[in-house]
């Protein structure tokens, strides 16, 4: 039986259009699972995420099944649907995937609370990897933003950096990202 999943953060956030602005591709939250379908027009975007969910397995949710047209990953807590408290403990392990990723070679280039969610026993972990690209310097573009990292954002918006730890929509709240990165 598939039933619809009770509402996420997230899942309020994409309703709300902060995803609708990103993507056309569309999301059925179940029970266990999340299905991303991607539009044709979008192949190299689900083609950069379905690499990253085969390759970059440690960094992301389980990934169930795929095809040229959609996606298919484990459904994880978003942590924005947690206490701040209970999400403050995460702010650690979030910033040690982050500079492995960037160790790794790669930057995810959506960074954002909303692309966060938290596995029981693997701690947090990324989502949306549709902008994913291969780092080209040494600072890292999802803890410190395009600028610093001296490339142009993926999502160029005014004060925006590429990275999304203080908005500019009302379900990124900050501030989380500063001089210094990451601020949960």
């Amino acid at each position: 039986m598939n039933e619809a999943a009770p509402p996420s953060t997230y899942v309020k956030y994409c309703q709300a259009g902060g995803g609708a602005t990103m993507s056309s591709s569309k999301l059925d939250f179940r029970w266990l699972t999340v299905l991303k379908d991607y539009p044709e027009k979008e192949h190299e975007r689900w083609e950069r995420e379905v690499w990253a969910y085969q390759n970059l397995s440690w960094a992301t949710p389980k990934l169930d099944g795929f095809n040229p047209r959609w996606i298919e990953m484990e459904r994880l807590v978003p942590i924005l649907d947690l206490p701040y408290d209970v999400a403050r403990k995460y702010r650690d392990p979030l910033r040690e995937l982050l500079v492995a990723l960037h160790n790794e070679g790669w930057w995810h280039c959506d960074v954002a609370l909303v692309n966060v969610v938290i596995h029981p026993t693997r701690g947090p972990l990324l989502i949306d990897w549709e902008n994913l690209r291969e780092r080209t310097g040494e600072v890292s573009y999802d803890l410190y933003g395009a600028r610093l990292a001296g490339i142009d954002p993926a999502w160029p918006v005014e004060g925006g950096e590429g990275v999304w730890w203080g908005g500019p929509w009302d379900m990124c709240p900050g501030p989380f990202f500063g001089e210094e990165g990451l601020k949960l």
